[in-house]
């Protein structure tokens, strides 16, 4: 008798158990719909719709999106912290208009990185600007900040 008590409760818990919500492609087409829309039927195999739901959670995990940066300082050691803290000052004060970052990556590297472009081809002058007075700078693919959509 407990043994069916133990199944009927393991069933009903699995049962009950959902680990995501799976969004269709169709529900995105078509939204909450008004009246009188036009409808898209979508019929495709329930693993495009599984990695569609996928691909969105682990966007939305993500604050920013991809972009390029401009690295000007990376270093380790027991003053990389202090030296990166100065490169960055230099660095605010050579270029205000410009946004800089300050990094650590485990294990032990400090990294200053400034800017946020979306293309390289966006980064380029800037760089160029920024080679100058930093002569070990380079354009490194990151997460960068959303742009500001009011400009």
């Amino acid at each position: 008798m407990k043994k069916y008590i133990l199944y009927i409760t393991l069933f009903a818990l699995c049962s009950s158990i959902h680990a995501q919500k799976l969004i269709k492609a169709e529900e995105l087409i078509n939204g909450s719909g008004s009246y009188g829309a036009g409808r898209v039927e979508i019929n495709q195999d329930i693993r495009v719709d599984s990695l569609l739901s996928r691909h969105i959670m682990a966007n939305t995990k993500t604050d920013g999106m991809n972009g390029y940066r401009i690295q000007i300082y990376r270093g380790s050691g027991r003053n990389a912290r202090e030296e990166a803290n100065e490169t960055k000052a230099e660095f605010i004060s050579e270029f205000p208009d410009i946004p800089s970052y300050l990094r650590f990556d485990p294990p032990n590297y400090f990294k200053v990185r400034v800017g946020d472009y979306r293309t390289k081809h966006d980064a380029y002058p800037y760089f160029l600007r920024v080679k100058n007075k930093f002569p070990n700078a380079y354009i490194v693919t990151d997460i960068i900040t959303y742009p500001d959509l009011d400009q």
